[in-house]
This record gives structure tokens, sequence and C-alpha cells, in this order.
């Protein structure tokens, strides 16, 4: 089970550009103003490793590493809505506890109706798996 995401922000860089970001943490200063931890992603040609830093321990993804789909747990189950819902992975509607599943896992959820699938995303995990 993975733990919820930082929530989403927008940040304006210098000279204007806006990009999407994630919100770790936040203080207010001494003089009252607000100060936001925020992660951006950017190309890896814009950052430079400084000089006796270790990166051995930085998490590495790479293509295909990212789940398609998470599992939204609702705090309850009623007949019209399964206590868990299937989303695509990065919809604005996956809120709360989420559990990262793999195409397969996706598709067995949604097949044995133990999940809904997402009303604004529309998951269609293993769709041979399914209508086959």
């Amino acid at each position: 089970m993975s733990e919820q995401p930082a929530p989403r922000v927008t940040v304006t860089l210098p000279g204007g550009r806006a990009v999407a970001g994630r919100l770790h943490a936040r203080r207010r200063d001494a003089e009252g103003q607000w100060v936001y931890a925020v992660s951006i992603e950017v190309p890896a040609e814009a950052v430079r490793p400084v000089d006796g830093e270790d990166y051995g321990q930085v998490p590495t993804e790479r293509a295909g590493d990212r789940p398609e789909w998470v599992l939204q747990a609702l705090p309850q189950d009623t007949p019209n809505q399964r206590a868990l819902v299937l989303h695509r992975a990065g919809c604005w509607a996956a809120q709360g506890r989420l559990t990262r599943a793999s195409d397969s896992e996706a598709a067995i959820f949604v097949q044995h109706g133990w999940a809904t699938a997402c009303d604004v995303c529309k998951p269609t995990p293993g769709r041979e798996m399914i209508s086959g």
C-alpha cells in the first residue's frame, strides 16, 4: 500500500512559467511570511549533481515502472458504491488512502465487483482479460 501523494500545486517559476508540483510542507517564518517546500519535475539536463553527495539511495523509476492504476479506499461499502474505487494513476478524483495496482490486479478487482471504476477517469484495465 502506498502513502497518499502530496497535494498538487501550481508553481510559478522566475520568468512567469507555471509548472505542476507537489506540496510537502509549509511553515510560517518569524515575519509571518509563508514558505512552502515543494517538488517539481524537470528534465535531467536541468539538474546538476553536487560534488560529495551520495545519490545511491534516490528512488529511481524507469519507463513502465509507474503504476497505471490506483485503488481508493472508501469509508464504507454500499450496494451502489463498493468500498474501493479504481482510478487511472494521477486522476484528480483519487483522494485519501490509495493503493497501487498492476493492470492484472485492477482488472480482477473490477471483474469481480470488488471495486467500481471511477466516473471521472473511466479506467479500463486488462480489456482482454475482462472481455475474454
